[in-house]
C-alpha cells in the first residue's frame, strides 16, 4: 500500500533522475534545471508557506512526489508523479491525488487546479475519474476540482 512520507534529500536526488527521464519530463512538463538550482529549491522548502511536497512510497520504495503549490486561501495547484515506472498502472496516482485533495481540504482550500500536457493521457483520465473538470483545452490543458 502506497504512503506518504517527508521529502527528503534521497527523495530530490532521485526526482534529478526521474525528472531528467525524457519521458516523464514530457510528461510533467519539467522545464531544464540543474543541480544546484534543485538543491536551493531544496533549501528554501522549510520557509515556503505556499508550498507541501511530500515524497510517496510503495514497499518502503520511493516511487515518487506530490505536491500542492501557490497555496492561497482559495487554492493551490496539484502536481505529482510516479518516477519509477514499474509502478506506474498500479493505482498509486489515485492515492497521491486522494490525499493532496484531503490535505486542500484540510487547509480549507475551496479549489484544486492542475495543468496537464495534452498527451498525458493516463494523467487526463485520472482527473476525470476524481471529478477534475477540463477549463482550458489545448496543449497545456488546465484542469479544476471544487472541493
Amino acid at each position: 500500500m502506497p504512503r506518504l512520507v517527508e521529502f527528503s534529500i534521497d527523495f530530490l536526488h532521485r526526482s534529478w533522475n526521474w525528472l531528467n527521464d525524457p519521458e516523464i519530463k514530457s510528461l510533467t512538463m519539467t522545464p531544464d534545471f540543474t543541480k544546484e538550482e534543485q538543491l536551493a529549491f531544496f533549501e528554501k522548502l522549510p520557509g515556503m508557506n505556499d508550498y507541501w511536497i511530500r515524497g510517496v512510497v510503495e514497499d518502503n520504495i520511493p516511487v515518487g512526489a506530490v505536491g500542492l503549490k501557490h497555496i492561497n486561501t482559495e487554492s493551490a495547484e496539484y502536481w505529482g508523479y510516479i518516477g519509477e515506472k514499474q509502478f506506474w498502472g498500479k493505482g498509486i496516482g489515485n492515492f497521491i491525488i486522494q490525499q493532496a485533495i484531503t490535505k486542500a481540504k484540510e487547509l480549507g482550500l475551496k479549489e484544486l487546479y492542475l495543468f496537464v500536457d495534452e498527451h498525458n493521457h493516463r494523467a487526463k483520465q485520472l482527473y476525470l475519474r476524481t471529478s477534475f473538470r477540463i477549463d482550458s483545452p489545448g496543449k497545456m490543458e488546465k484542469y479544476r476540482l471544487s472541493l
